[in-house]
């Protein structure tokens, strides 16, 4: 007769994945232990990953996250692909089975990252011992029971997202480009006493980080914000998210421009006039400055040629990195360059092509691409052009062709 293997108890299998989970040390106590987490955190800058710095993942302005629909948010932007071809990049966020995260959320997952960092960003867990520890790093010693029901759906609403991305890179060893979909965090594990104690914790809660964000810290790590916890958490939303996406733009920038409607993608700021976009984001930005977040000089609006908002943030210092491969922030222009890029983008009214007007920029030089912007000008004042940026793009080539150079395609 065939033996068959008696089916495993679901106890029986999970206890397996807990006995892989490290203890806090017993002559400890957990808020001595988070207390010196929390310190160590504002002695020395805090992390963040880079696409999640620069990609809109929570809503902030809906009063009832829950109605909002199952409409993902969407961003899109050109990266650099094999030959030097330009390529459009998508990134498609679709919420879980409880709805897209707000300002709270943004909050957990900012002290989640900090935790893993903490933690050597090589387990396959996050530990955060107990959900009253993650408050504590946020100086909030009396949450309420209303708080641990958030938290707790904070922590679903990030298990249940699910990221598609198009075009997310080129796989060299492959020759090929990648679509993927992928979750940041998997199970979460709480521990109690005994069955009915459910206002009390045991110091043992994990959460299991998805397998590419494993890959990610552990290959292209996560990047220096230059400031600490503490300050973060004093932020209003938008100005916490505000804060992340700049110091990711001024890792590699001095000067970072953009036309308001796409940065209000990227945010997000949801408002529907141009003047509320503007109000919105004048208020976060001005935020920054009165609370002196340490890389950014200056704000203002100013207008494109063609009628269009651009938001003009300066650099004051570059959040300091302990490693050398800055170009995993995005590959840092001259000055020169990249006024060049801004005179492109204002003509055309899109900064959607910036990677290609980046490639035309370096290998043709001022002299060209002031020219070409000259017959572009001249164009406009002879009729209507429907498509500046592919008009743009065919003056380019036939100047590269005159002087032997190549562009590449876009």
């Amino acid at each position: 007769m065939e033996n068959r293997k008696t089916p495993e108890r679901i106890g029986t299998i999970l206890q397996r994945v807990l006995d892989n989970v490290a203890v806090k040390p017993e002559n400890a106590t957990l808020e001595k232990v988070i207390a010196n987490q929390a310190q160590q955190q504002d002695e020395k800058s805090c992390r963040f990953d880079f696409d999640l710095a620069e990609f809109p993942l929570f809503r902030f302005y809906r009063p009832d996250l829950t109605k909002h629909g199952r409409d993902p948010l969407e961003y899109s932007d050109t990266i650099t692909g094999n030959d030097g071809k330009t390529i459009k990049r998508q990134w498609r966020v679709y919420p879980g089975p409880f709805g897209f995260g707000g300002s709270s959320t943004q909050e957990l997952l900012f002290d989640l990252l900090q935790l893993y960092a903490e933690q050597g960003a090589r387990g396959t867990q996050i530990q955060f011992g107990t959900l009253r520890s993650l408050f504590l790093r946020r100086g909030e010693r009396n949450p309420s029971k209303k708080d641990y029901v958030r938290m707790r759906r904070d922590i679903d609403v990030l298990r249940g997202y699910d990221f598609h991305c198009t075009n997310a890179f080129w796989d060299q060893k492959r020759q090929a480009y990648v679509d993927m979909t992928w979750r940041l965090f998997g199970s979460a594990f709480y521990f109690k006493p005994h069955p009915t104690d459910e206002d009390k914790e045991l110091p043992f809660g994990f959460l299991e980080v998805s397998t590419v964000l494993q890959e990610i810290a552990k290959t292209r790590g996560f990047f220096a914000l230059g400031f600490g916890g503490t300050w973060f958490h004093q932020l209003r939303p938008l100005e916490q998210r505000l804060a992340l996406y700049l110091s990711k733009k001024f890792v590699s920038q001095k000067m970072h421009r953009r036309f308001v409607r796409d940065l209000a993608k990227a945010l997000p700021i949801e408002a529907t006039l141009d003047a509320d976009i503007r109000k919105i984001l004048k208020s976060a930005a001005n935020g920054l400055l009165g609370k002196k977040l340490p890389c950014l000089a200056s704000f203002h609006f100013e207008k494109s040629l063609q009628g269009h908002w651009l938001a003009v943030f300066k650099r004051n210092v570059a959040p300091k990195q302990d490693y050398s491969s800055l170009q995993l922030a995005g590959a840092a222009l001259s000055e020169e360059l990249e006024y060049l890029v801004f005179r492109i983008t204002e003509a055309v009214g899109s900064d959607a092509d910036k990677v290609w007007w980046s490639q035309c920029a370096r290998r043709l030089g001022e002299g060209a691409i002031t020219r070409g912007l000259g017959l572009l000008k001249e164009a406009k004042q002879n009729g209507s052009v429907r498509n500046p940026g592919g008009l743009l793009t065919t003056f380019l080539k036939d100047i590269a062709l005159e002087h032997g150079i190549s562009i590449g395609n876009q």
